[in-house]
């Protein structure tokens, strides 16, 4: 991983933050993104329309109940132009259903919070800014203060979750039933372990 403090670094966050998409224009894209019908192009694209169903439950359901107590009182504690810079990609499944948490968590945050996702695979000189455990693991959360310092990072998904993954593909019998297994865990958690994780997260941007 890159210095955050380098010339260099400092420079490719920037330009990535204004690469990048509002979460909403984000979301909507995938909404309404029609997948490369080509799978030797795009190999991933098959995962769009289930991703698709993903927001579209989910973004539902947090504008019924919205966030955690936590997690919006975590985000309302923050300082003012505290940012987001997300890196993911539109097959990305994870990525659906950690997404929408980020765009109510900006509709809770009363103006403090504004987050961009930057598509990992057009910016890889970011994504390797921030890699997991060598890996471009997506989404990728950065909290960025109101000039771009690197605050902190999250991702690509809860702490549960990742040991779950861990857990399952450390057996071979198993190891291909990771992904349904981990978005199992997803519907049954219903997006609580997201909220108290990105809460900790802000807790590196609190206001005095």
């Amino acid at each position: 991983m890159d210095d955050h403090t380098s010339p260099h670094a400092a420079a490719l966050i920037r330009q990535g933050w204004e690469a990048a998409h509002s979460i909403t224009e984000h979301l909507d894209g995938l909404r309404d993104a029609t997948p490369n019908p080509d799978e030797e192009a795009a190999p991933y694209d098959k995962y769009i329309p289930i991703n698709q169903q993903r927001i579209k439950r989910i973004r539902k359901s947090l504008a019924k109940h919205g966030v955690s107590p936590a997690l919006e009182a975590a985000v309302r504690g923050a300082k003012a132009g505290t940012k987001m810079l997300v890196l993911n990609e539109f097959w990305c499944g994870d990525g659906a259903q950690i997404l929408p948490v980020h765009e109510a968590l900006v509709h809770a945050s009363e103006g403090k919070l504004e987050v961009r996702v930057l598509m990992r695979d057009a910016h890889v000189e970011v994504m390797d800014l921030f890699l997991t455990n060598g890996g471009r693991a997506i989404p990728k959360t950065v909290l960025l203060d109101a000039d771009l310092q690197v605050l902190g990072t999250w991702g690509p998904r809860p702490e549960e979750a990742m040991a779950l993954v861990k857990r399952i593909k450390s057996d071979p019998a198993i190891a291909h039933t990771y992904s349904q297994e981990v978005h199992k865990w997803y519907t049954q958690d219903k997006q609580q372990n997201i909220q108290a994780e990105l809460a900790v997260l802000l807790g590196h941007a609190q206001g005095s």
